[in-house]
């Protein structure tokens, strides 16, 4: 059983490594086509938020403790802040340079997050 754990957490890896090329190809292509990088952003936002939020509000209704004010706004700004604007950096140097320096770039995702965490502390 151990093993056959291992091989389904490298599958995993596989297949998220897979997904996040197909992203970065797709991505690619309809920035040369002429798409806009902030349409994208609300394009892919806004694909995510109704993907996410009926699971949400299914499954996680009743364990949701009750939300303040001030986490509401942190919440906003970190979302505004974090993910459109490292997504809309990233897709920008996608536009002017090749997939696999935009590739390369992903790994700043990361460092914005964590810096917006240690501002929001």
């Amino acid at each position: 059983m151990d093993a056959r754990r291992k091989t389904k957490a490298y599958a995993v890896a596989v297949m998220i490594q897979v997904i996040f090329a197909s992203t970065i190809v797709i991505s690619k292509a309809a920035f040369d086509r002429g798409l806009s990088t902030y349409v994208f952003v609300f394009y892919r936002l806004a694909a995510a938020s109704l993907l996410l939020l009926p699971m949400a509000i299914l499954f996680e209704r009743r364990h949701a403790p009750p939300m303040s004010f001030r986490l509401l706004l942190k919440m906003f700004f970190s979302a505004l802040i974090g993910n459109t604007l490292s997504i809309s950096m990233y897709n920008s140097s996608l536009k002017y340079t090749s997939a696999t320096l935009a590739s390369a770039m992903i790994n700043s995702i990361p460092v914005i997050t964590f810096f917006l965490a240690l501002l929001m502390k």
